[in-house]
């Protein structure tokens, strides 16, 4: 426990390479598995992590964190996540997609922390806007390099196909 929480929010951009419907998916726990070494989120609820109440857990770099689905909406490109790191840090990650009038797509990414410990106020004091800003462009190559196709595997843009009975 700490008796001085520090408490940070950024806001930043990246570009994505794909349709923004597309560009989205790679913000979700089965997306982010296409473009980012050791994310493989264990979903314990809420089908495959993509749907709002849903919740997984990753451990990615020894960094262990449970992530709960706050707001996941399709139409509007947006979702976010309240994402606990236990006896470090909580807050929220808030993810907006829209295309960017070029054939790509812009992604917005704002983190909320706060830090439950003294480790937490240290590892927040090192993310500052400059590290923020780092883990975008990082974020943003990482994409690039993953020369990724699209449609993404699990994404479809058109509605589902009606089930056709084989006596018809």
């Amino acid at each position: 426990m700490t008796d001085s929480a520090t408490t940070i929010a950024h806001t930043g951009t990246l570009r994505v390479d794909a349709p923004p419907a597309h560009a989205f998916q790679l913000f979700t726990a089965p997306g982010e598995r296409l473009w980012v070494d050791g994310w493989d989120p264990v979903v314990l609820s809420g089908g495959d992590g993509r749907s709002k109440g849903s919740v997984f857990v990753t451990d990615a770099g020894g960094d262990k964190a449970y992530w709960v689905v706050v707001d996941y909406d399709d139409e509007a490109l947006h979702a976010r996540y309240a994402r606990i790191a236990p006896g470090t840090r909580a807050g929220t990650v808030e993810v907006f997609a829209r295309d960017d009038g070029a054939g790509a797509t812009e992604v917005e990414v704002t983190y909320e922390l706060t830090a439950l410990a003294d480790a937490g106020n240290e590892q927040l004091a090192e993310f500052d806007g400059t590290a923020f800003d780092r883990m975008l462009l990082d974020w943003e190559r990482m994409i690039r390099e993953a020369n990724l196709e699209y449609p993404l595997p699990f994404v479809t843009t058109e509605p589902p196909s009606p089930v056709v009975s084989p006596d018809r």
